[in-house]
């Protein structure tokens, strides 16, 4: 949503703008369910608002929380000119027959076009959020240097770069179903491909940077609890396989492919190939979140250096999942089917 925010409407390249109404569905789609989630995760949903009062500045918990809040509040507002300019909401045969309604129909109208006028700032507001919050997030595990793997200076922009290559990917897997599929004639072919080229540009860079990091892990200075700590995930978990697999080979091939599209010209192979840059950005924070810290190192002289940790979701927990997958789905194919992606009066392009 950011990227093509900043594309559509700064760059001014109008040939992205359908795909980036999808985009801008699709962020929002994904920060509200990353907040019903939160809502149950706080344990004491009904506090929700106490990040918002109770400032804590120093804490990345809480930048997070404000930019999730703050961004999904920027997405609601680049949303709901995209809702108001359905038929049924701005022309329909109560507003030729009432004059209220005529009046709510023009002040409606007025609205989106007012919203539409202030999305430069809209998109300034969301690149700058969205990057404070992926980057934000990676800061979270760089301060724990105790922990070994993967926790460095590299992370904010590990994760920034992994959201523009797995979302983008996302991005070109839905607009093929949405565009190709569903409701064909609205994007041209060569849209798509860009689309494929941009995620595969960020794949590759976001894989050097991961196997570089490695490198620099592994062989720039030795340490024993990192060694320990891989021996140990290596035994309940083909870790260092699910790295050199999932986040390094499979997302340099794929990463070529995805740019080398126009080459390539084959939507079956080349949505296969989007599938690796969305499975390697869920790999890169699993292993960030779960994967490096179940083997966690302790100082205690009288315990092993390394120690496991386990846990076992309970059927709450994964009801709760089940609720917010539905959720995601149910929201996504009603606006697919009947959202309007094209402003009245544009004409649309024929499928190529």
């Amino acid at each position: 949503a950011f990227v093509f925010g900043v594309i559509v409407h700064l760059l001014h390249i109008k040939r992205f703008e359908v795909v980036g109404k999808l985009a801008i569905l699709l962020g929002f789609l994904g920060y509200s369910t990353a907040g019903m989630v939160l809502l149950f995760d706080l344990g004491k949903p009904f506090r929700f608002w106490h990040p918002v009062v109770y400032w804590q500045p120093h804490s990345l918990l809480w930048e997070i929380t404000m930019c999730v809040v703050l961004y999904l509040t920027v997405l609601m507002a680049e949303m709901l000119p995209i809702v108001l300019e359905h038929p049924a909401i701005c022309d329909n045969a109560l507003t030729r027959r009432f004059a209220v309604f005529c009046k709510i129909r023009t002040a409606i109208v007025w609205l989106a076009e007012k919203l539409h006028s202030f999305s430069p700032v809209l998109a300034i507001l969301g690149l700058s959020l969205s990057l404070l919050h992926q980057a934000s997030l990676g800061a979270t595990y760089s301060v724990l240097s105790g922990r070994g793997l993967w926790f460095n200076q590299s992370a904010p922009v590990q994760f920034v770069l992994s959201a523009v290559a797995g979302g983008v990917a996302l991005l070109f897997f839905l607009s093929i179903v949405v565009f190709r599929i569903m409701r064909p004639g609205l994007v041209k072919d060569d849209v798509f491909y860009d689309l494929a080229r941009i995620s595969g540009a960020a794949t590759l860079l976001l894989t050097y940077l991961r196997v570089w990091d490695w490198a620099v892990t592994n062989y720039y200075s030795f340490d024993r609890e990192i060694a320990l700590q891989t021996q140990l995930l290596d035994t309940i978990a083909p870790y260092s396989l699910t790295f050199w697999l999932g986040q390094a080979l499979l997302p340099a091939i794929a990463g070529g492919f995805l740019l080398a599209a126009k080459r390539v010209r084959s939507f079956r192979f080349l949505i296969v190939m989007a599938t690796i840059p969305i499975f390697n950005a869920i790999l890169m924070r699993w292993n960030y979140n779960f994967s490096g810290l179940i083997a966690s190192i302790t100082y205690d002289p009288f315990t092993p250096n390394v120690i496991l940790n386990s846990y076992t979701p309970t059927w709450v927990e994964f009801a709760i999942a089940g609720m917010v997958l539905s959720y995601w789905l149910l929201m996504f194919s009603l606006a697919a089917r009947y959202l309007p992606f094209h402003r009245p009066g544009e004409e649309t392009h024929p499928a190529h």
